[in-house]
């Protein structure tokens, strides 16, 4: 990647939240992680002879843990390369824009996952929701458009207006309900994470075991 050896300050969301200092070894996008390597030595790249790791004392970080991001240096270019200003010529700040953009993408990815506790259906609301309506979470409940609130268990009985703020209430219940159905339908064919919801689950289960036992 662009920015791979160089030196940048880096640091994490809490409650732990710590600053480190290093050069950049790799950023994988597949896995998000960015491993630095902590080491004071000056950065040993891999070459295409050899796939050994340069030595130094190296921190994996999670893209989705970084709250911050500093690019300190930039490493020299080799002096037995052709000298050419056109290819040593490095724009520090569209390296910081790239990987800003790309820490904001995955701090947005992981915004939009329900709290602890989140069923697949609660979810598959959420997102159902969120592709016509500005939608977050906040806390156990789902905002909709600043102007509604979806407490648990996120039916349309459920919905009520943020304080202060008025619209059509009755339509959006109406929204969720229509969406709820859908999801319904959708998990009876086992279309969401593969699995039947729990209510039907334990149906087949006592089913099963019902006529085990006849």
């Amino acid at each position: 990647m662009a920015y791979t050896d160089h030196s940048v300050r880096v640091t994490t969301v809490g409650p732990n939240q710590t600053t480190v200092e290093g050069t950049v070894y790799t950023a994988d996008p597949l896995s998000n992680l960015v491993v630095l390597n902590l080491s004071a030595t000056a950065p040993t790249t891999i070459n295409s002879t050899s796939l050994v790791a340069p030595a130094g004392a190296y921190r994996i970080i999670p893209i989705s843990q970084i709250s911050s991001f500093q690019l300190l240096s930039i490493p020299q270019q080799p002096s037995e390369y052709p000298t050419n200003p056109a290819l040593n010529l490095i724009d520090i700040h569209a390296v910081q824009s790239r990987l800003a953009r790309n820490l904001s993408a995955q701090q947005a990815a992981q915004a939009r996952i329900g709290p602890k506790g989140t069923t697949p259906t609660d979810q598959a609301l959420f997102e159902a929701l969120s592709r016509t309506h500005p939608a977050r979470w906040t806390g156990n409940m789902m905002l909709i458009s600043d102007t509604y609130l979806i407490e648990k268990p996120y039916g349309a009985v459920n919905v009520k207006f943020v304080e202060g703020r008025r619209g059509d209430l009755e339509r959006m219940k109406k929204v969720v309900d229509m969406e709820r159905q859908k999801i319904t339908l959708r998990i009876s064919k086992g279309l969401i994470d593969g699995k039947l919801s729990d209510s039907s689950a334990s149906k087949g289960g006592l089913t099963a075991g019902a006529k085990k036992g006849g």
